[in-house]
């Protein structure tokens, strides 16, 4: 058992030690021992044991943190933040979609679902030279997900693909794909072709349609009208629900835009078109064999954003003519560009290049500054938006400190490139 005066010392000992060194602390403690001169009548004299007291002490210090009291932590910055990259992860890999989408002249949906649902950056770029080199992109990923933990090599193999014809820095990551869990089940509807975006365009109706005898035709009430006029407007880029508002008659704003494209292409009315499908009583494949067509025009060609959504589709089918309505918020660290593999930067890379048309002297201008791969990005869509040099807006960058605030000098308009924009946002914030 410790005696009083033992327990007393080490307790002065450690109170003081966060304010005064170990030797001003022991002097303070043994006039304390002058002042109380009874205070050892009949007990052993603590001077012998003293120096063993203080080694004990001495070594406790060493033992603990130093200095524990001194400051606290640094907190860590918003850049290493874990939330913070995540949600960098996110918008930066939306800005790599349209990067990888351009190169392959697909919709920007085909990269964003792939990237967006567990395919890493290797994978991605992987299967979408696969679908470059001929082979179906739905035949790829599904003998992906059938041979989960199969190499991408052995993948090429059963597909009967020559890799030799592979770009250097795709062959490089076929080795990619090992152990790693089975990716989940995805299906383009069209399948994806390189060129493919060219055939997905819907034509512009004029602005009088629905005319009044077919607004007088079919029905339609005011309400019903704006929102015939509000799809025909951007039918491949609203919100799937507005596809099926009312629109006269039992039919749906969906029925307008089907009835609206294949008059344009072939010399039907539109409101014939229409009257066929009043009441819902004949599906629309019927209809365009009554007019000739054949059936599968629904769903191969522009109107493939249109008639699943009315007929209906199956479960993990993708509709690329047809925008993402919501991008999540985060994603693991895996997808933040700065974190990619060596292997990935190098096989992307030349795709951001080639988006933004890249010349040599740009090249080695972006190397001398050091940017990572999603601040050239931004610095070649400012340049590009801007008609400014490249040099002038890293001169800028460098000066102002932040992108926003270039875009605020040129008033460059990023209206319609969100994805430029989320990038540059979330690094304004730092």
């Amino acid at each position: 058992m410790k005696p009083a005066w033992a327990q007393d010392y080490i307790t002065a000992t450690i109170s003081v030690a966060g304010s005064f060194s170990l030797l001003e602390a022991s002097r303070a403690f043994q006039r304390r021992l002058l002042e109380e001169g009874n205070l050892w009548k009949g007990k052993p004299d603590p001077m012998p044991i003293l120096p063993r007291l203080s080694s004990v002490v001495l070594l406790l210090c060493l033992v603990a943190p130093w200095p524990v009291w001194a400051e606290p932590a640094p907190e860590a910055s918003p850049a290493d933040s874990l939330a913070y990259r995540k949600c960098l992860a996110s918008a930066d890999t939306r800005f790599a979609a349209t990067w990888i989408a351009d190169a392959y002249e697909v919709p920007e949906r085909v990269s964003e679902e792939l990237l967006f649902n567990g395919y890493s950056y290797a994978e991605t770029l992987i299967a979408m030279a696969f679908m470059g080199e001929g082979l179906s992109l739905n035949e790829v990923l599904e003998q992906r997900r059938l041979r989960g933990g199969a190499r991408w090599e052995e993948i090429a193999k059963v597909l009967d693909l020559d890799i030799t014809k592979l770009p250097a820095p795709i062959s490089e990551l076929l080795w990619f794909g090992r152990n790693q869990e089975k990716p989940p089940a995805l299906h383009f509807l069209p399948d994806p072709h390189p060129g493919i975006i060219r055939e997905l365009v819907i034509p512009a109706f004029e602005p009088t349609v629905p005319d009044q005898v077919a607004q007088r035709r079919f029905r339609l009430s005011k309400k019903e009208v704006e929102n015939i006029r509000s799809v025909l407007d951007n039918p491949l880029g609203v919100p799937e629900a507005d596809l099926l508002l009312p629109a006269g008659r039992g039919l749906y704003t969906a029925d307008w835009v089907l009835a609206g494209t294949v008059s344009y292409f072939k010399p039907y009315p539109m409101e014939s078109l229409l009257a066929a499908r009043v009441g819902e009583e004949l599906p629309w494949s019927e209809v365009a064999m009554a007019f000739g067509l054949r059936p599968d025009v629904l769903t191969q060609g522009p109107l493939s954003g249109i008639y699943p959504v009315l007929s209906g589709h199956a479960p993990y089918t993708f509709l690329i003519a047809r925008k993402r309505e919501k991008y999540p918020e985060t994603l693991p660290l895996q997808y933040d560009l700065e974190r990619m593999t060596p292997g990935e930067k190098r096989a992307l890379e030349p795709l951001m290049h080639l988006y933004y048309h890249t010349t040599q002297e740009e090249k080695l201008l972006l190397t001398d500054r050091g940017l990572g791969i999603a601040e050239q990005g931004i610095a070649l869509s400012l340049a590009r938006m801007s008609n400014l040099s490249l040099g002038i807006i890293l001169l800028d960058y460098s000066e102002l400190g932040n992108w926003n605030s270039i875009i605020t000098k040129y008033a460059i308009d990023l209206s319609g490139r969100p994805e430029v924009q989320g990038s540059i946002d979330l690094r304004t914030k730092l």
